[in-house]
């Protein structure tokens, strides 16, 4: 994710998540700081330097889910049965990525898929 989660509720729930999630599989959040001197950076700017830091914090063998405003919506079960699917074919590593407040650099789109 990009810029940390400031809201003490937000933070609790994610707690909350994680916490169930480790029963199941391996789990880890990163968040990635806000830019420095961002205000000085048009948006197309900041897409691209968050863009760069996302690249150097995933791997080749990664398989990447963009969550994205663009994207598909699935419910509960929908993603659920996604996630199987990927299981089932042999799948080690998914991250999903959440972007900055402009949305995502055109550089990620080619390796991603998008929700």
């Amino acid at each position: 994710a990009i810029s940390k989660t400031t809201e003490q509720y937000l933070q609790e729930g994610i707690a909350i998540y994680e916490k169930r999630l480790q029963h199941y599989c391996k789990f880890n959040r990163i968040e990635i700081p806000d830019l420095k001197n961002a205000k000085s950076l048009s948006k197309d700017q900041q897409k691209q330097k968050e863009a760069e830091l996302i690249l150097s914090k995933i791997s080749n063998q990664d398989f990447v889910v963009l969550l994205d405003e663009r994207g598909k919506e699935y419910s509960s079960m929908q993603l659920s049965a996604e996630l199987n699917k990927w299981m089932n074919q042999s799948i080690s590593s998914v991250v999903f990525i959440i972007g900055g407040p402009y949305g995502f650099d055109q550089s990620l789109y080619f390796l991603i898929i998008c929700f």
